[in-house]
């Protein structure tokens, strides 16, 4: 019988250098087949990273080592293999794509020196056929004028072509066994779209096999030939793509899927996983979902489970397995919401431009204009929720600096909030309304001082604005705070990196609250987030918004969040709003040709209803030097001899578009012509 191509065996792979090791990999066994995707799911600080670390030989020194099991590759035990010879495995038969590709391309060096390197080690490649190679591997991987690109740094590249220059150096070396370490996570839903297809195409044609690690269930349904689900170091879940989506049998899966967001729950609260993974330190005496588990029973708390092989394409880690039909969620179903009893619009923008000089030269002359935010109209009624989607690099976060006014002398157009214009505010006035308008990062680590307590980064904004004169008001508004995002009142005490992401993401929230805000624009608040972490930040929002009566403005780039929470929802592209409407219209009867294909790309949770894909070649041009006429058209698949010369006017009422396919219509509907 022909061995697989990778076999673990009771692999423990621990980091030692404390009074306890931590367990980072604690008996995991999986096989991947030949040609086969195997997709690794979880939550962060579950072992995925480390697993797929240890399978390279690339464990974090000193402290990292495979202290038990076994890694077979074609049946040879690499952990018998010296660092020499892993050497001639990484990058040649096995190679990686690491989750971040600005960190791990090096930036001194151009794409073509870090490929090369690939070559000239393991396929003793140099001189023209070298370079030809490299020209080669970067066309094959979709990345335009490969000749100019070959000699350009990382930091000239967008999101995707750099990962896209990563899959490259995997590559090069022909590997049999590639490991995909989230090569999704920060990218658009159409960019993500073209790295997987990429994928799927290249291993078709080579054969090679992947693992996948990723949190994205809808990635891992498009992806995968089998899945594994990992929870603190060890695996819980093993099975077939369609027995997993239709019947998961353990209840971490189960909890997964429940947390996910979409249309058909917007009544709803998501189901949440409560508490976190446990520290992988400590010794276990029973199973280690337990204390997170609604299902367990008291053999749970005293003794581990035994692994049990439900069926040929299952098994579980679970005393008590139950195979559950889950539903799977949807973005858009025939249901309405509720979108009605407003008073009135909090927020209307009109015309709003940000544009940014380009200088140049030693006497700094502007010799053009980056257009990052373009003649963009878009409004926000009082307690509702405005979604602003879009690929990166369309505007989003800009739009929301500029409705702050923290980009004053790049903006002109109208801001009015609460029928005030902001831009005609100054001084001590803007400041005080500014008090009305808070905002939440997408990175909370990076938006917090780390030499601060908590309760002194709530506290600051109260100071600034001088609304509690007393210490001891204060002190009480931030531990009422607390307690109204979820945290306790001992955690004030510690530090921003003595929490979880969602932890981080409450207490911005918490900050962005002090102020007793009206608006609260929300910058990509869940992109980083794991499912369970998600749902919690989602609920979080939600139940703010039904008790304070908050407005958000929500960029993001996940349409499931979207379906969700929005009441409305702005579709935008190279710094124009080119659909707008109340969610269930937009996401049922998408009228914009850009708002078809970013709904078609987004992964289904359903194997079997992937549907059609409408593919946009190439990235978002350039706000420098925008197309004449409509500005999708160089990408849009419906593309006229008009739309080169003329940018469309609106269509429609309520639910409008900017689009030569529509005409106006009576009652805001667009028929094609």
């Amino acid at each position: 019988m022909t061995p697989p191509l990778l076999q673990l065996d009771d692999l423990k792979a621990w980091i030692e250098g404390g009074s306890h090791p931590v367990r980072a990999v604690d008996g995991v066994s999986f096989t991947i087949q030949k040609g086969e995707t195997y997709a690794l799911l979880g939550e962060s600080g579950c072992g995925k990273s480390m697993t797929a670390l240890a399978i390279m030989g690339l464990l974090p020194a000193p402290g990292g080592r495979v202290v038990d099991g076994h890694i077979y590759l074609d049946g040879e035990d690499m952990t018998r293999y010296s660092e020499v010879t892993m050497r001639n495995i990484r990058g040649n038969r096995i190679a990686m794509i690491f989750q971040e590709p600005m960190t791990s391309l090096n930036p001194v060096l151009t794409v073509g020196d870090q490929i090369g390197e690939v070559l000239r080690r393991h396929k003793k490649l140099s001189g023209n056929q070298r370079q030809s190679r490299i020209l080669e591997l970067l066309d094959s991987v979709g990345i335009p004028d490969p000749v100019n690109r070959v000699r350009e740094y990382p930091h000239q590249l967008s999101g995707g072509m750099k990962q896209r220059v990563m899959i490259a150096m995997a590559l090069a070396g022909e590997p049999e066994l590639l490991i995909a370490d989230e090569p999704t996570t920060a990218l658009d839903v159409t960019i993500q779209l073209q790295v997987l297809s990429l994928l799927q195409d290249l291993q078709e044609k080579t054969g090679m096999a992947i693992l996948l690690i990723t949190h994205d269930l809808g990635v891992a349904a498009q992806m995968a030939d089998r899945i594994g689900v990992m929870y603190a170091g060890q695996m819980v879940e093993d099975a077939g793509r369609h027995l997993f989506f239709n019947q998961p049998a353990h209840p971490y899966s189960q909890k997964l899927f429940r947390a996910l967001p979409d249309i058909n729950k917007r009544s709803e609260t998501l189901e949440i996983i409560s508490g976190t993974v446990p520290s992988l330190s400590q010794d276990f005496s029973g199973c280690r979902f337990a204390p997170r588990c609604e299902q367990k029973q008291d053999l749970c708390i005293t003794q581990e489970p035994v692994w049990r092989e439900l069926s040929d394409l299952q098994g579980v880690k679970c005393h008590y397995p139950q195979q559950k039909t889950v539903s799977v969620g949807t973005l858009s179903n025939g249901a309405t919401t509720n979108n009605t009893g407003t008073d009135g619009l909090l927020l209307e923008v009109s015309n709003l431009r940000v544009h940014f000089p380009v200088q140049r030269g030693v006497f700094r002359r502007t010799v053009g204009y980056v257009h990052a935010v373009d003649d963009l109209d878009l409004s926000l009624k009082k307690g509702k929720t405005l979604a602003l989607v879009g690929e990166s690099g369309c505007g989003k976060t800009t739009v929301g600096k500029g409705i702050l006014q923290l980009l004053r002398e790049y903006t002109s157009g109208d801001i009015s909030f609460e029928g005030q214009s902001l831009d005609q505010l100054k001084g001590e006035q803007l400041r005080k309304r500014r008090s009305d308008i808070q905002i939440i990062f997408q990175d909370p680590y990076s938006s917090m001082n780390p030499r601060m307590r908590i309760s002194d980064i709530v506290e600051e904004g109260m100071l600034a604005q001088d609304l509690y004169p007393s210490p001891d008001e204060r002190a009480d508004r931030v531990d009422e705070l607390l307690e109204q995002v979820g945290l306790t009142t001992d955690m004030k005490c510690r530090y921003p990196h003595e929490f979880s992401g969602g932890q981080r993401q409450r207490i911005c929230i918490a900050r962005a609250l002090a102020l007793n805000p009206k608006l609260l624009v929300c910058d990509e608040p869940t992109s980083a987030l794991d499912v369970s972490v998600q749902a919690q930040i989602l609920n979080l929002l939600k139940q703010l918004q039904d008790s304070l009566g908050l407005s958000y403005l929500f960029i993001t780039h996940n349409l499931s969040v979207v379906a969700y929470l929005a009441h409305d929802v702005a579709v935008m592209y190279l710094g124009r709003i080119v659909e707008q409407g109340p969610v269930e219209d937009v996401l049922n009867q998408p009228m914009h040709p850009y708002t078809r294909a970013l709904l078609s790309a987004v992964p289904k949770l359903d194997p079997d209803r992937q549907g059609e894909v409408i593919r946009l070649e190439g990235d978002i041009p350039s706000p420098i030097n925008a197309p004449s006429g409509c500005h999708f058209h160089p990408r849009c698949p419906e593309v006229m001899a008009r739309c080169r010369q003329q940018y469309p006017g609106m269509t429609g009422d309520e639910h409008y578009t900017r689009c030569f396919l529509y005409e106006q219509q009576t009652g805001g509907q667009g028929i094609k012509t």
